[in-house]
């Protein structure tokens, strides 16, 4: 028996979702686990609140509001936007007040701390001496000292670079919006150099990362990695207990590779009654933004390195760039965001999966803008919904209703279909993932169909009725095919799709697409993605 768990960064508990979000890590890894599913793997999809994250204190700090009743609230919110996206979550917990979540990460924390991999270090912090609270991550920001652009402390998001928020050019306090000075705090450091030839051999054995996460772990490595700090002089955040580190949290970076560990096991033992071993073979598969990739793909590797024990290790780590809205940066302080919420209040969620996957921002940063999707989505769905209700109108008209079968697909179709049943093989799995290539591939695959309705099929009426009918079955075919290679980014369409054949949800499987046998009698309906009017609601 072997298992697939696959992970999304977890989403800060700030706010809902904007559509970046979606485009980015949960919409590739809700394909990919979809994907696995149908081709018979047992997969997880795993992710949860980043309740304990330093921008839950800020964002409640400026809204004036208890952070742990946002936390409950955008928890929820989130939830109910991975839901209206289809986004399909076996497990997400949060970890605020979580006793076995809070648990594991102590229990991880203090072994290693125990083994001597933590050092006490005392260094340099800023400090507001109006608020009187130290400054790290979301409390500050100024220019990165690499790149110049905004940055919030400890990570740039722009060039994905780690900061010590003391280099930070032109910092302020993000509260109070004052001018910090420095002072000085003994902490928990990890020291990432020791590990430097373990993760270089790790990297040089990843076949499935993309190139850009490739070179940047290659050029951490190639230099002097700061000792990165473990612990943190705040309030917010599991606590550290250590005497003389009780003023202290676990920082939440550290925190987050041995809480994925945990609702690994808490699933497990839910799934299988008992506790998780390494006796069989277990992938661990990330999605995640690529300013997240030092977390993930150094620091997490590394402690898992410093555990010394067989701890599953992040084997497939799959990045995305930023999605822009209208050329920009989503700016939730500027107003310029579109919510995953309220945008799915209006738009069925197999039309925005497909056109994110369109414009997916796998290697550098792609752009979203209304008009385009709006026009996009009119040709797309107009021309799928028109061929396969071309479909339905021959097959009721001519053969009333009842689904003609060949004994075996032409050679012509089955081609097609193997065709492209070996690039979404690709696509949708870690060698060659991509959502991109995998939506062009769909349609690709639909305007072979209609070329071949069109110039094999219809002309064939006239001519003979046995070839017409045989030529009609292949169609069937095809169509069939459709609606598993679709499943993965829409869903709903594909179970459509499918259901009008006459099949149930359950031949939605990789390793039935040539198989048309339960397909009896054709369904009657004309849409295939469901209506929908923004246009309206969005006052255009």
């Amino acid at each position: 028996m072997s298992e697939i768990y696959v992970t999304a960064t977890p989403p800060t508990p700030n706010g809902d979702l904007h559509i970046g979000h979606l485009a980015g890590p949960y919409l590739a890894a809700d394909v990919y686990t979809r994907f696995k599913k149908i081709t018979g793997n047992n997969v997880a999809y795993i992710t949860y609140g980043d309740d304990h994250q330093s921008y839950v204190a800020t964002t409640a700090n400026n809204k004036k509001i208890d952070p742990e009743e946002m936390v409950e609230n955008n928890n929820n919110i989130v939830r109910s936007t991975l839901k209206s996206a289809n986004i399909d979550v076996d497990v997400y917990k949060n970890p605020l007040g979580n006793n076995k979540h809070i648990n594991y990460v102590l229990t991880f924390f203090l072994e290693l701390y125990n083994k001597g991999k933590l050092k006490k270090k005392t260094k340099d912090i800023l400090y507001c001496d109006k608020c009187k609270l130290n400054l790290y991550e979301s409390f500050v920001k100024g220019k990165c000292p690499y790149c110049k652009s905004d940055s919030s402390g400890n990570l740039c998001e722009a060039c994905g670079q780690i900061n010590d928020p003391i280099n930070l050019e032109q910092p302020f306090c993000t509260i109070c919006k004052s001018i910090p000075t420095i002072k000085q705090y003994t902490g928990l450091f990890f020291p990432i150099n020791d590990y430097k030839d373990k993760l270089n051999h790790f990297y040089s054995s990843r076949t499935t990362w993309r190139p850009q996460l490739i070179e940047f772990c290659k050029q951490i490595i190639a230099k002097d990695i700061p000792d990165y700090p473990v612990t943190y002089p705040s309030n917010w955040g599991i606590p550290v207990p250590i005497e003389g580190f009780k003023d202290q949290v676990i920082n939440v970076w550290f925190e987050m590779y041995p809480g994925i560990l945990e609702s690994i096991d808490a699933h497990y033992l839910h799934q299988y009654g008992i506790r998780r071993e390494n006796k069989h073979k277990q992938t661990l598969v990330q999605f995640l933004g690529f300013d997240n990739s030092f977390f993930n793909s150094v620091l997490h590797v590394a402690s898992a390195f410093a555990i010394e024990k067989d701890e599953l290790l992040p084997e497939h780590i799959i990045t995305n760039y930023f999605y822009l809205l209208d050329k920009e940066k989503f700016s939730t302080s500027k107003g310029h965001a579109i919510w995953g919420g309220e945008l799915l209040k209006d738009v069925p969620s197999d039309n925005l999966r497909f056109y994110l996957s369109l414009t997916n921002p796998e290697h550098m940063q792609t752009n979203f803008s209304f008009d385009d999707f709006l026009q996009t989505n009119d040709k797309f769905t107009k021309k799928w919904e028109d061929t396969i209700n071309r479909y339905i109108e021959v097959i009721n008209h001519d053969f009333k209703g009842i689904i003609p079968k060949n004994a075996a697909i032409h050679y012509q179709s089955s081609s097609l279909i193997q065709r492209t049943k070996k690039n979404l093989e690709k696509f949708y799995d870690l060698e060659q993932f991509s959502l991109r290539k995998a939506s062009f591939e769909l349609e690709d695959y639909m305007s072979s169909i209609i070329d071949y309705l069109e110039e094999k099929v219809l002309p064939m009426k006239a001519k003979d009725d046995v070839l017409y009918t045989q030529q009609v079955a292949n169609v069937t075919y095809l169509l069939k095919a459709l609606s598993v290679f679709t499943y993965p980014i829409m869903p709903t369409f594909s179970k459509k799709l499918m259901r009008n054949l006459g099949a149930s949800s359950s031949n939605l499987l990789w390793n039935t697409i040539y198989d048309i046998s339960t397909c009896d009698e054709v369904g009657n309906e004309k849409e295939f993605f469901y209506a929908w009017n923004i246009k309206t609601r969005r006052g255009s």
